[in-house]
């Protein structure tokens, strides 16, 4: 079914908004809360209340991608839930943005500053749909190499060898705006 129609459905109270939801995106959003909470019953509470919260967010929001929509709840929800659980991801990806960073910077600070976002924002609408895809996949929903590969049936190093060279392009860009990094 399509977005328009599936948020119709949402806009008209109609509780089939949520099954057509899940089955378009579910697999997607038990991906996204996986890969942050590491825990399948979290993962399955997280997706349970990103359906819930699509469903009191709709309306009034109207969104103009049901997927990006979804899949920032579920983003969101997850994190929300990791720090009420005070768990900790052992492996960190901001290490993988360090060289952008430099040494002496925090990458998930240098991430969260509004100058530095902007420019990465305007960066990645420089780049081709797909590389610009897989780097969010990677540093905005958290998902492992091996998921991301997954959904564009690339195997993991094709996928690493793509985010060295977003990273590399990203640097480059960054350093020509200004920033030393």
């Amino acid at each position: 079914m399509e977005d328009a129609k599936i948020i119709s459905l949402y806009n008209d109270r109609d509780e089939n908004a949520i099954v057509q939801t899940k089955t378009k995106y579910g697999r997607l959003l038990d991906k996204i809360s996986y890969e942050i909470l590491r825990n399948e019953e979290d993962s399955e509470e997280c997706v349970s209340t990103t359906y819930l919260n699509t469903w009191n967010a709709i309306p009034p929001a109207v969104p103009q991608s049901l997927c990006a929509f979804v899949c920032r709840i579920a983003r969101n929800v997850a994190l929300n839930l990791l720090k009420k659980l005070n768990r900790h991801r052992a492996e960190n990806i901001y290490e993988e943005l360090e060289e952008i960073a430099g040494d002496d910077s925090d990458p998930q600070d240098i991430l969260e500053s509004n100058t530095l976002t902007s420019l990465i924002d305007r960066y990645l609408d420089t780049v081709k749909s797909r590389n610009r895809q897989i780097f969010v996949m990677r540093y905005y929903y958290n998902m492992s190499m091996k998921a991301i590969g997954d959904c564009f049936n690339l195997n993991e190093n094709a996928v690493r060898a793509q985010l060295l060279r977003t990273r590399e392009g990203l640097r480059s860009y960054i350093r020509e705006n200004g920033f030393n990094v």
